[in-house]
This record gives C-alpha cells, sequence and structure tokens, in this order.
C-alpha cells in the first residue's frame, strides 16, 4: 500500500527526532550515574584563609587552563571557530593564542561563567598571473564568529553545552571566473550566514560525544589537521569532491542541515565517528542567509556519514610524533540531477574516502615539535552519472620549522587530481599543484605566500593556469 504524502514526508522527521531522544537518554544515564558533581575548575575556598603567624613561602604558580589536559590532535588550534569541529569546543586555549588577549580580564570572567566567544578572520588576494583568457585579480574573506556555552557552569549539568556559528564573507570569485575544478581558495560565500547552532553532551569521561541541531557533515568528517596548511579548496578543508558531488556534504559558510552525530574514544588509539543529516539543498546552499530551516522541499531521505580514525601516537599534540588513519563511507538516497545538462534525476549514491597524516623526519629528536609530515588522500563516489567528481585522489607534505629561528614557520607543497564523470563530454581531469610558506608571526596571525598550478582547468583541454597569491589568518 502506497503511503500519503504526508507520512512519507515525515520520515526524516521521525529518524531525527530518534537520534535526539537517544542523545537525551545518554544525558539522563550520565546525570543518574552521578549523584553529585563537583566543578574541577570552580575555586576551593578552603584555601583563601591564610593564617598571619604561618611562615611565609613563595606563591604557587597557576596553570593556565589550556594546560589541564593534552590538546587533541584534531584541534590544533581551538581559538579559530573557522571550520571547527564540534569535538574542539571543550578544548581551552591560552590568551597569547589571541589577538585580543584577555580583554583586560573580561574573557577570564566569561570563562569562569562558561562562555567562550571566538572570532577569526581570514583573506586571500590572489591573481592569475599566467593562463586564462586575461590576467583577474580576486579577494575573498571571511570573518567567522563562535559561541560556546558550558552548560555545565549554570545548570549542573555535567558535560552540556551549546555552540552558536556565524559568518560574513566578502570578496569576488576568482574560481569562477577562471571556470576551475578546484577553488582557489575555501573563502569565497559573500553575505552573512548563520552557522552550526546545536547542544552538545559529553559522556563517560568525555570518550562520547552527542550533538544535536544544525550541524554539517564537513566539519566532522574527511579532514586532517595539516590540510590548515593549505589554501586551494581542494585540500583544505576536506576533499573536496565529497562536497562538489553533494552540497548537503559541505559545512559553513553558506550552509548547515539538521542532524545528530556521534564521536566515541574506543581507546586513546582508536575513534569512530557517525552522523545522520538532512539533505535540503536549499540549506545547504544558505538560503535565506542560512535560516532556512525546512526539512523537505522536493528532497526525500538522509545523509549518513562514518568514519574509523586510527591515531598511532595518541591523540595529544603536546609533544611528540602526530599521525592520523583514517577511512569513511558517505551516502545519500536523495535524488540528484543527471549529468550533463541536469534533464532528469536519478537515485542516490554511496562513496568511500580514506585518508591519513604522519610525521615521518624529527630533526630534534623524540618529543618534539619540528619536522616533516607527509599526507595522502582518495575518494571514490559509486554513480557518475549524478557525481561531477567520482575519482579524487591527493598527496603532499608539509615542514614545521623548516629554518630554527622561524620553528612555527611551516613550508608546503600539495597535489590533487580531480577525475571528471564519463558523463560530462571532452573532459578528463583536473590537477593543481600548490606550493605554500605560512609565517607564523604569532599564535594569532599567519601570512601565508602560495602558489597554485592547475593543469586542464575544468578537466578541459586548456592551457594551464598559474595562481599567485597572498593569505592573511587573524584569530581575535
Amino acid at each position: 500500500m502506497k503511503l500519503p504524502v504526508r507520512l512519507r514526508n515525515a520520515t526524516s522527521v521521525a529518524v531525527l527526532a530518534v537520534g535526539i531522544l537517544v542523545w537525551i537518554a545518554g544525558v539522563c544515564v550520565e546525570t543518574a550515574a552521578q549523584t553529585s558533581f563537583v566543578d574541577p575548575t570552580a575555586k576551593d575556598e578552603s584555601h583563601d584563609y591564610t593564617d598571619p603567624q604561618a611562615p611565609s613561602s613563595p606563591p604557587r604558580a597557576q596553570t593556565p587552563p589550556a594546560a589541564t589536559k593534552p590538546r587533541r590532535m584534531e584541534c590544533p588550534y581551538p581559538a579559530n571557530p573557522n571550520r571547527r569541529c564540534s569535538i574542539c569546543d571543550g578544548e581551552h586555549y591560552d590568551w597569547d593564542e589571541v589577538l585580543a588577549s584577555d580583554w583586560t580580564g573580561l574573557r577570564s570572567k566569561m570563562r569562569e561563567l562558561g562562555i567562550s566567544l571566538t572570532a577569526s578572520y581570514t583573506g586571500a588576494l590572489q591573481t592569475n598571473v599566467s593562463g586564462g583568457k586575461h590576467q583577474i585579480w580576486g579577494y575573498a574573506g571571511q570573518l567567522v564568529l563562535g559561541l560556546n556555552v558550558d552548560l555545565s557552569k549554570l545548570i549542573r549539568t555535567r558535560g552540556l553545552s551549546v555552540y552558536f556559528g556565524g559568518s560574513w564573507g566578502t570578496g569576488d570569485n576568482l574560481s569562477g571566473s577562471l571556470q576551475t575544478l578546484f577553488p582557489v581558495n575555501s573563502l569565497y560565500a559573500p553575505s552573512y550566514y548563520l552557522g552550526q547552532m546545536y547542544l552538545q553532551q559529553t559522556l563517560f569521561e568525555d570518550k562520547l560525544t552527542l550533538s544535536g541541531g544544525r550541524l554539517a557533515a564537513a566539519n566532522t568528517f574527511a579532514t586532517l589537521p595539516i590540510f590548515s596548511n593549505y589554501v586551494n579548496y581542494g585540500i583544505n578543508p576536506n576533499l573536496y569532491p565529497l562536497g562538489g558531488n553533494d552540497t548537503t556534504f559541505f559545512g559553513p559558510p553558506t550552509g548547515t542541515e539538521w542532524g545528530v552525530q556521534a564521536i566515541y574514544s574506543v581507546t586513546p588509539w582508536v575513534q569512530i565517528s557517525a552522523g545522520l543529516y538532512n539533505n535540503n539543498p536549499n540549506s545547504a546552499n544558505g538560503q535565506n542567509h542560512g535560516t532556512d530551516w525546512t526539512l523537505q522541499q522536493s528532497n526525500k531521505g538522509a545523509l549518513v556519514a562514518a568514519q574509523v580514525s586510527w591515531f598511532p601516537h595518541k591523540f595529544a599534540i603536546d609533544q611528540g610524533r602526530q599521525g592520523m588513519y583514517a577511512v569513511g563511507v558517505v551516502t545519500d538516497n536523495n535524488s540528484f540531477s543527471t549529468l550533463p545538462d541536469g534533464t532528469a534525476t536519478s537515485g542516490g549514491y554511496a562513496g568511500v574516502f580514506v585518508l591519513g597524516q604522519e610525521m615521518v623526519y624529527q630533526p630534534d629528536g623524540p618529543n618534539t615539535k619540528r619536522g616533516l609530515t607527509v599526507w595522502g588522500s582518495f575518494a571514490y563516489n559509486s554513480k557518475p552519472l549524478i557525481s561531477p567528481i567520482p575519482i579524487f585522489g591527493g598527496a603532499g607534505a608539509s615542514y614545521l620549522g623548516l629554518m630554527r629561528r622561524r620553528k612555527k614557520d611551516s613550508v608546503s607543497v600539495g597535489w590533487v587530481y580531480g577525475g571528471v564523470s564519463q558523463f560530462v563530454p571532452d573532459t578528463s581531469a583536473e590537477q593543481v599543484l600548490e606550493l605554500s610558506y605560512s609565517f607564523a608571526y604569532r599564535k594569532y596571525l599567519a601570512v601565508t605566500p602560495d602558489f597554485q598550478y592547475i593543469w586542464k582547468p575544468g578537466g578541459h583541454d586548456k592551457p594551464g593556469i598559474a595562481v599567485l597569491g597572498l593569505q592573511v589568518a587573524v584569530t581575535f
């Protein structure tokens, strides 16, 4: 018997509701398991009284909040809200990691209340020094804001927090003018947009992180910390075809989706992640500045992503070798326009991705950060009829502290290959080679001269394009 349209359209709501109920149940389990909650960051007033007869002693050094526990490898820049994974919301940072420092004590007061307000601005000025119809200059910039509120400080529900994000973009679409497959930067999203907004609960001594609300799969899946050293969207921040083939995978800006996700640390070396997201293309494209929260507008089903990550040297990145390897799947049972002209539609797809990075050389010996890290990535989509980039591969290397006097600088080289679908006539593949040097003048300021060379732009048999640019990133 065929179900009524309204009933069929409610399937996504039901699935999301089940996920949220599971999350709420987890909160109840955690709360019931703890008869009392003691805030580990609360001030111990038993030491406020000083005996005037007691012998004087030098004051004890205070440990900064950022040093209370090792920082996770996936969170090298927790003060920067741009494309930050939700698992990084609880990561502390020192005031020397932000331009505004402590705001004359205001940020410390807010942190005591569980409130963390972060902001960053990234801008890139680029031009094609060769190739293309004529030389074009383009500038794109993104101001990103993030507000995380630790509700355990306010309502004594341990591990519960809420996050709000937003962005304001300006500039030009240089990639559109050059007709490249991979955008030359990841910043072009003009206008203002609401970003991720979700409730989050950590359970079982922070081993399990559950999130529900307005989310983006790209902020959790198919990314590596080393990707932040690059400018081209084909590398940073994700394997580009996952969103290029299905815009509902992309993260903000411009759009987000209703969804639930879970990240579980099985051991200090192994982590599994899974997410269920709505697949409304209008939401993914940021309609109404990110306020189109409709579940269904001619879409059906859901986007599902899952990933298993292995950290051979554990999660912490405070010292020593760093490594991360991940394998994952993504699938969406929505209907998609067929190639090349979209005159018809076809059912969903399934895809796989593999990626990893490993530090292979440490000139200063073990337990040091300087050195060479290599990485590689691969993605495959099972349905070229609806996927413009069904096959993708990439590789590269990044050296931190190539010059001893510049231990925070990094020089990086990366290459990506995107095979265009066989259903797009007169195309083959686009390849991009990127070379960059990131000057880390401060922990909150990085200036990156960048060079890119693009073979067969858009996969067409056209002359190559050389792009030269400068990117500046500031965390406030």
